[in-house]
C-alpha cells in the first residue's frame, strides 16, 4: 500500500515511461527498488525500536547530554525520536521518487532545481537515511547499557565500527570505480558542462579518474586511522 502511494505521487507529470538513454533516464524497475530500499531504510527506526521493547525495562533514559543521561521516561517515548525520524525519511524518499518520476518522463524543468542537476543521488539519499538510523540504534543500545544488560560486544565501539567500515568501504568501491571505468562524474559534479570537444578528448572521463585517485588516496588516510585506532 505505502509503495502504490509512492507510485501515485510521483506520477505527477505523465503515466508513460522510458527506458534509461543518455539524458540519465532512470527505468522504471530500477527506480522502484531504489524506493522500495528507501521506504525499509526509512521503516528501520521502527523496527529496531519495536524489536527492543521486551527487552527494555519500563523506565529508560530519553535524552542524553555529555554527561551520560539527563531526562528518563517510558520506553514508549523510544518511539517518538523514531517516529520523527520515519517521517523526515519517508518525506526525503517521497521527494526522490518525485525526481525519478520527472526525470523518466523527461519534465524535470519545472520541478527540479539547476543545483540538484536534475537529479538525486540515491548512494547520497541512502547513506544520510542510514546515519540516522544508526543515530536511533546507538539510542536504543545506549538504553540497554544504562540497564545493565551485558553484550557480548562493545555495542557502542560496534556501531562505531559499521559506521567507518560503511564509509571506509563505500568511498573505496566509489573511488575504484570512477578510477577504472572514468564514469561517476555527475554524482560529484552537477554541473560537468563539458562542450562535444572535450567529450571527444575524454575530458570527462580524465576528470573522473582523477578524482577517483583523489577519493582512493582519502580512503586510504581514512582507512590507516581506523586501523590505528581500532588497535
Amino acid at each position: 500500500m505505502l509503495m502504490r502511494a509512492f507510485e501515485r505521487a510521483a506520477a505527477m507529470s505523465s503515466n508513460s515511461e522510458h527506458n534509461c538513454d543518455a539524458d540519465g533516464q532512470v527505468p522504471a524497475r530500477r527506480s522502484r527498488w531504489r524506493i522500495a530500499a528507501l521506504i525499509a531504510l526509512a521503516a528501520l527506526p521502527l523496527v529496531l525500536t519495536a524489536a527492543a521493547q521486551p527487552f527494555l525495562s519500563e523506565t529508560v533514559p530519553v535524552h542524553f547530554d555529555v554527561g551520560g543521561p539527563d531526562r528518563w521516561g517510558s520506553k514508549a517515548e523510544l518511539f517518538v525520536g523514531a517516529g520523527i525520524l520515519f517521517v523526515i525519511e519517508i518525506a526525503a524518499a517521497l521527494l526522490f521518487a518525485v525526481f525519478e518520476r520527472q526525470r523518466a518522463t523527461g519534465r524535470e524543468d519545472w520541478l527540479v532545481s539547476d543545483s540538484f542537476g536534475g537529479q538525486m543521488s540515491f548512494p547520497v539519499v541512502a547513506g544520510v537515511f542510514a546515519v540516522l538510523d544508526l543515530f536511533q540504534a546507538a539510542s536504543v543500545a545506549m538504553c540497554f547499557a544504562e540497564a545493565g544488560f551485558a553484550a557480548p560486544v562493545d555495542v557502542a565501539q560496534l556501531l562505531v565500527d559499521l559506521g567507518m567500515g560503511a564509509i571506509v568501504f563505500g568511498l573505496l568501491a566509489f573511488s575504484l570505480y570512477m578510477l577504472i571505468t572514468g564514469k561517476g562524474l555527475q554524482f560529484v559534479n552537477s554541473h560537468p558542462g563539458s562542450s562535444e570537444l572535450e567529450r571527444k578528448l575524454g575530458a570527462d572521463k580524465q576528470q573522473a579518474r582523477a578524482i577517483g585517485a583523489l577519493l582512493l588516496f582519502i580512503t586510504a588516510f581514512l582507512l590507516v586511522e581506523w586501523i590505528v585506532t581500532m588497535r
